[in-house]
């Protein structure tokens, strides 16, 4: 009796294991299309003259 649970137990996680892989896979599959968009660079501009330019402006700002 035993070995007749056992199987049907083995058959249960082996049946798991498939439906866990396969949304794994869908979830890969799925991180890898995201991706950056078409018309979005895939670095951003400096922001350091507009952070220089906010500091300027503060220091004028601050003193008028």
């Amino acid at each position: 009796m035993y070995s007749t649970f056992h199987h049907e137990i083995a058959k249960a996680r082996v049946a798991d294991f498939h439906e866990e892989s396969q949304r794994d896979t869908i979830g890969r599959a799925a991180r890898k299309s995201r991706g950056t968009p078409k018309n979005k660079p895939a670095r951003p501009a400096p922001r350091f003259p507009v952070a220089a330019a906010r500091r300027m402006l503060t220091i004028l700002g601050a003193h008028a």
